[in-house]
């Protein structure tokens, strides 16, 4: 561990005593989209939505009230025409469409938690330090890691997972959509420590779009490869990733199966397809376009296929309606989305919440950027939730799609395997 991480370890330590912390990490030196790193904390304001039932502080005042959650942020961000960190979480689409979520919540956390941050810290990839915001705390005093221990807890039976893709492909067959994500929740029992959790991630395979955030006694740890939208003036640009394959360091023939493989190439353009006509919706005419289609991503224990979508905005369309029309991100949901959402619902035995959402940040200048919510350990009490999934198409294999998950799953259980023991 460097100076500069050995430093922001001991500030999120100390700042996590005093309220919500946000760390959001481009942990890969030689990604493309690997440019800064930001530590927000010590809010001067911030909202919460449940639903319709909101929740705002500011200058230490707290309002309850109803309202549209994506309207109530709009207001609280307009006021606050300053650097916004936080989440989306997957069911806020129920804000936006006549969606809902009956199914038990993994963790109880908002739909949505965004602050504006008292103390703010740019982190270079060279490990220099600017501070945006704030100052300084003093770091005398901090309080030492405990390590972490976790055990297996609850998770979905092989078969009945396979029996869900095979509902899901008698849907595909009868033109109800498709594509469709489907996923499953792995549960732990946790102790320890989580902020080490997340540093025991990023040591065991850095991500472009790494988080952790703090608040309300939740903890999520997010080694998220995947970038959700982005903004840059008028310049909005999406990169979906759909096709996955278990990286073996003694060979290259999963990455060679997986440029070659037809059905990964299928599903990855599906979804292209979905973020096109979503970016059409707010885009400039005729600026939507694939900059990168099918390029290979390889991390510690997958490769992965992404694509580039992107297009122009006017200067005066806001950026949250840029969100809202691409909102949840379709690698998480299938086509059509609003079809593939209402079958994951059914068939899905939770309450996706944070996972599948977004985590990132507004600029002043409503320039921003945001990650898809995936390899995300969220972590309350002591119960750590980890969901992994795919996507389902009409010549799924139901046990291949099943080991798709576990290799995903790796990310989390090849540091669990080696676990941290509390001191």
């Amino acid at each position: 561990m460097s100076t500069s991480e050995q430093y922001i370890s001991q500030l999120v330590r100390k700042l996590r005593e005093t309220g919500p912390v946000v760390l959001l990490e481009s942990q890969m030196q030689d990604h493309p989209a690997s440019t800064k790193s930001y530590l927000a904390a010590n809010p001067v304001e911030w909202i919460k939505a449940w639903g319709n039932r909101i929740q705002v502080q500011k200058r230490e005042e707290t309002a309850s009230f109803e309202a549209n959650a994506w309207e109530a942020f709009q207001a609280f961000k307009e006021e606050a025409q300053d650097w916004l960190f936080g989440y989306f979480g997957y069911d806020m689409k129920n804000s936006l469409e006549d969606l809902h979520s009956e199914n038990n919540e993994l963790v109880e956390a908002p739909d949505l938690f965004f602050m504006n941050p008292g103390l703010l810290l740019e982190i270079k990839l060279d490990g220099k330090i600017r501070v945006i915001k704030g100052e300084m705390p003093d770091i005398t005093q901090i309080p030492q890691f405990s390590g972490f221990k976790v055990h297996p807890g609850k998770r979905i039976d092989k078969n009945k997972y396979m029996n869900l893709i095979d509902q899901a492909k008698k849907d595909i067959y009868e033109g109800k959509y498709y594509e469709i994500n489907l996923s499953h929740a792995l549960e732990f029992s946790f102790d320890g420590e989580p902020f080490e959790l997340y540093q025991a991630m990023k040591k065991a395979g850095p991500v472009p779009f790494g988080g952790y955030i703090h608040m309300d006694g939740i903890d999520i740890c997010s080694a998220s490869p995947e970038r959700f939208l982005a903004r840059n003036g008028s310049r909005v640009w999406s990169q979906p990733i759909k096709g996955t394959a278990s990286r073996q360091e003694e060979s290259d023939h999963s990455l060679i199966n997986l440029k070659e493989s037809e059905k990964e190439r299928a599903e990855n353009l599906m979804i292209v397809d979905l973020v096109r006509n979503d970016l059409s919706r707010i885009a400039m005419k005729n600026s939507v376009k694939v900059s990168n289609l099918f390029e290979i991503q390889s991390f510690e224990t997958v490769h992965q296929m992404v694509s580039t979508v992107e297009c122009r905005v006017e200067e005066t369309v806001k950026s949250l309606e840029v969100i809202k029309a691409c909102f949840p991100m379709g690698s998480m949901t299938g086509a059509p989305k609003i079809a593939a959402m209402k079958a994951i619902e059914h068939y899905e035995d939770y309450k996706r919440g944070i996972y599948s959402g977004a985590i990132g940040y507004f600029r002043p200048d409503d320039d921003f950027d945001f990650n898809v919510v995936i390899r995300t350990a969220l972590i309350q009490g002591n119960r750590l939730c980890y969901p992994v999934g795919g996507a389902i198409t009409s010549d799924s294999d139901p046990a291949a799609e099943w080991e798709e998950t576990w290799v995903k799953a790796k990310a989390i259980t090849n540091i669990l395997q080696n676990e941290r023991k509390p001191e």
